[in-house]
């Protein structure tokens, strides 16, 4: 951590410091100018002088004090979601994705390779209410669906995930690294492929008429229609993992090959827009 930070911090209180990163957390937007990060970073480090955020400012990014704060402080989604795939980068044939919509959820990352997977995180400062929700709309789409959820709260998820649902824990390690496991190993479920071309954009069902060498139509309606037609009596899983592929295999590619030049709060920005990290990452 920057020893500028560092000094900084020692103001503050351990409860101060998480509840500015909540504020920190939500505002965050690696879109804004860096001027705007670092008022709105002066607005929360109330007990700092101007000039020790001018020290701080000449010495890094407003980018790298956020990920600092939220890497070491408050374990978000944002957290979890860099570690987890920071552990499936290295692995060949398999595609991830971040927030994959399907029915009325968004499900945290999802991967493909012959099989479909689903992932939905659970820190320590969510709570379950959706959870029930999001797994049976997961359960209609990927062949196996996992909750990601702190060690101390394995036992807890429980009572809101389906039989077939599997848990992943974690826990933080003496490097601050965070170390995942299988609680429960999750089933393969019986995925429904009317619910899945339903969720489907009108250039998706083309490209998925396209493997299925059929012909494409003008508008949504008429091509859901005609998917599901063929759906009755054609098993079209292969092709629908095919386009699930297709749809986000150059942003999974971007991340991996540049996985090192990206901030780790910042991956999932990146996920979405593949621009170079230099252009964003700039006094």
């Amino acid at each position: 951590m920057n020893q500028y930070l560092c000094s900084i911090l020692n103001e503050y209180s351990t409860g101060e410091i998480i509840q500015m990163c909540k504020v920190i957390n939500k505002d965050y937007n690696i879109y804004d100018p860096e001027d705007v990060r670092w008022s709105k970073l002066e607005y929360v480090f109330s007990k700092t002088t101007h000039s020790e955020i001018e020290l701080l400012r000449k010495s890094c990014l407003s980018n790298s004090v956020v990920n600092d704060l939220i890497f070491t402080f408050y374990h978000c989604e944002r957290v979890i979601k860099y570690f987890f795939i920071k552990q499936l980068k290295s692995r060949m044939d398999h595609i991830v994705a971040f927030e994959m919509s399907i029915g009325d959820s968004r499900v945290d990352i999802c991967r493909i390779n012959g099989s479909s997977y689903a992932y939905e995180i659970k820190t320590e400062y969510d709570t379950f209410d959706r959870l029930e929700t999001q797994m049976q709309d997961y359960l209609k789409t990927f062949e196996k669906v996992y909750v990601i959820v702190p060690h101390t709260r394995a036992e807890n998820v429980r009572p809101h995930i389906p039989d077939s649902c599997g848990i992943i824990s974690y826990r933080v390690n003496k490097d601050n690294e965070f170390v995942f496991s299988y609680a429960k190993r999750a089933q393969k479920n019986i995925c429904d492929i009317t619910f899945c071309i339903n969720s489907l954009s009108s250039s998706d069902m083309s490209y998925l008429l396209r493997l299925l060498k059929e012909k494409d139509f003008r508008t949504r309606a008429e091509k859901k229609d005609h998917l599901l037609e063929i759906a009755e009596t054609t098993p079209i899983w292969k092709q629908y993992r095919q386009l699930l592929r297709h749809k986000y295999e150059n942003q999974w590619a971007f991340i991996t090959e540049h996985f090192d030049e990206i901030l780790p709060i910042d991956i999932q920005s990146f996920f979405s827009s593949n621009i170079d990290p230099s252009l964003l990452y700039t006094k």
